[in-house]
Parts: C-alpha cells; structure tokens; sequence
C-alpha cells in the first residue's frame, strides 16, 4: 500500500507541466517539465532552455542535480526542495542546496498546472 501511495505521489511530477515566472534580472515566464526522472526548466519567451537537471521525488520533496544549463551552479551541483501540491499549484521551498544561485530563485516559487 506505500507503494502505491508514494508511486502516485512521484506520479503527480512525473511527466507533468508547470508554468511561472522567474524574477531573474528581468521576469521570465517559464514552465518546468517533469519527465520520468529529468527536469527541464525552458523560457518561454525565447523557447530556449534554461536548465536541465535529473529529479528523485519523494511524497513531499524533491532533489535536483543540474545536468547540464545556464546558471552558475557546478554541473552536478544538487539541491533538496520540499515541494506542496495544491489543488492546480505547485509551491517548493529549498530545504539546502549546494546551488546558492538555483536556491535563490526557486525557494518560494508557486508555479501552476500547466
């Protein structure tokens, strides 16, 4: 029965959209594309790609390890969220990251179902 209930929660990222604004120097809107296990942060304004990073879920968090992106963070830089799913929003909050740079720009940030 966990099984399945920690399955469906990871089920909830997996391959799932969501769609927000970055305050970077000037807002960029943006979605966060979860796939099986990858994560790819794109602009959409330019449609390019801002980050791409590997993803292990949990009921309640996440952690983040950059593949390859624009940031200053260290290739292989990784970073823990505790994320809540509400109705069709999706709010992370940086528990620690190795990443002062992502960590800025993703604690606190509320993004919705796309």
């Amino acid at each position: 029965m966990v099984t399945l209930i920690s399955g469906s929660i990871k089920a909830q990222l997996a391959n799932s959209k969501w769609k927000g604004v970055l305050k970077l120097d000037n807002p960029v809107n943006v979605t966060f594309d979860f796939g099986k296990d990858t994560l790819t942060v794109v602009n959409l304004d330019d449609n390019s790609v801002i980050e791409t990073m590997i993803y292990t879920a949990t009921s309640s968090a996440f952690t983040l390890t950059k593949i390859s992106g624009q940031s200053d963070c260290e290739s292989s830089a990784t970073g823990k969220y505790k994320y809540q799913i509400k109705d069709n929003s999706l709010l992370m909050t940086v528990d620690e990251d190795t990443c002062n740079d992502r960590a800025y720009y993703l604690n606190n940030l509320q993004l919705m179902k796309n």
